[in-house]
């Protein structure tokens, strides 16, 4: 049972294991994280009220969704976490589930999006909230469940978008790419603004799951429609990175060393352009951190890490596989695929 060896390895005990190493420069030019001055949250101190409170949480959940910052994550939850239990109102739930959310505590999330239903005060961001966790979790009845919901808003992008992206996964990615795209076109420049960066990630996604060739410009519209989105960026860097295009995954990574799937995807491509010693040290040493703190959030890009830059297919495996007990998109499976088809070269060896 070779997995029970992995295991041990992989998830060692805290108790046992020496805290990681601090990473030192070795020169004063090197650039460990870039952030913006605007990046400042208010401090516990100068919060009062409960409505300050959920201000300071939601500017904090901007800052990680455009840093990825993981402190940002800390800063919402201490500001959530103020608020007294009988001041909890819809939008506290709202925020702390895009706090699990981006914890991937799904279901914690979509408790507290429950929360919000029971107090009749569903809006189109809570209704899309709980589409996305249903089916990034691969619970696809109650992901169809939430799509319906969005039916009820004008602008039918929205709904066209969660019945294609259904369609898709269920297997006739090419039926659904054609529908999305007509649904798209029939809206043209009525769509709403935030609707057409919706339906495009969507529409990318799909092309991508049917390989067909325009997908690479597909994420490449997604992204300039929404430059800040870090998902759309990994994406794009992690398609790029499969069709041997090093030059412009580097391009595309620069300054992004924080997001730890920009940061892998920028090793892989330094590792076949040369001089990726640096960053593999980085990452080794954040993986590392994250293993022995026990809070691996991003498995998917840990288990492209075993992978391709430590040569360790089964390890790969191992985390491929807990990645998809809870996260089920495209990226997702492609990695336990070749995780699996890494791992069995190896044992028939």
């Amino acid at each position: 049972m070779i997995y029970i060896a992995l295991a041990g390895r992989l998830w060692a005990d805290a108790g046992n294991v020496d805290g990681p190493s601090i990473y030192q420069p070795s020169t004063n030019d090197e650039i460990i994280f870039r952030i913006s001055s605007s990046a400042i949250v208010s401090s516990g101190a100068t919060v009062i009220t409960p409505e300050q409170h959920l201000k300071a949480a939601k500017q904090a959940l901007v800052l990680f969704r455009e840093t990825a910052n993981p402190r940002f994550l800390g800063d919402a939850e201490r500001e959530l976490a103020a608020i007294p239990n009988h001041k909890q109102s819809a939008p506290f739930y709202f925020y702390r589930a895009s706090l699990r959310q981006s914890l991937h505590l799904f279901d914690e999330a979509l408790a507290d999006l429950n929360k919000i239903s029971a107090m009749k005060a569903d809006n189109l961001e809570s209704r899309m909230m709980r589409f996305t966790i249903s089916f990034v979790s691969g619970n696809y009845q109650a992901a169809e469940q939430a799509c319906s919901s969005l039916k009820q808003y004008e602008n039918s992008l929205y709904a066209a978008s969660c019945v294609q992206q259904l369609q898709a996964v269920s297997g006739d990615a090419d039926a659904a790419y054609q529908a999305l795209k007509q649904a798209m076109a029939a809206v043209g420049v009525l769509a709403d603004r935030q609707a057409l960066i919706w339906a495009s990630g969507t529409l990318a996604d799909i092309a991508e799951r049917a390989g067909r060739d325009d997908a690479l410009a597909l994420w490449q519209l997604a992204l300039q429609l929404n430059r800040g989105d870090l998902y759309t960026r990994a994406r794009l860097a992690s398609l790029l990175l499969n069709q041997g295009d090093y030059q412009q995954v580097m391009s595309l990574t620069e300054d992004y060393l924080a997001v730890d799937a920009l940061a892998v995807s920028r090793a892989i491509a330094q590792q076949y352009l040369g001089g990726n010693e640096a960053l593999v040290r980085i990452l080794r040493e954040r993986f590392d951190e994250a293993r022995w703190r026990g809070e691996i959030l991003h498995k998917r890009a840990y288990a492209q890490f075993l992978l391709e830059i430590e040569q360790q297919p089964q390890l790969a495996l191992l985390m491929a596989e807990k990645n998809w007990e809870h996260q089920r998109e495209w990226p997702d499976a492609v990695i336990l695929s070749h995780a699996k088809d890494a791992a069995n070269a190896v044992q028939v060896r």
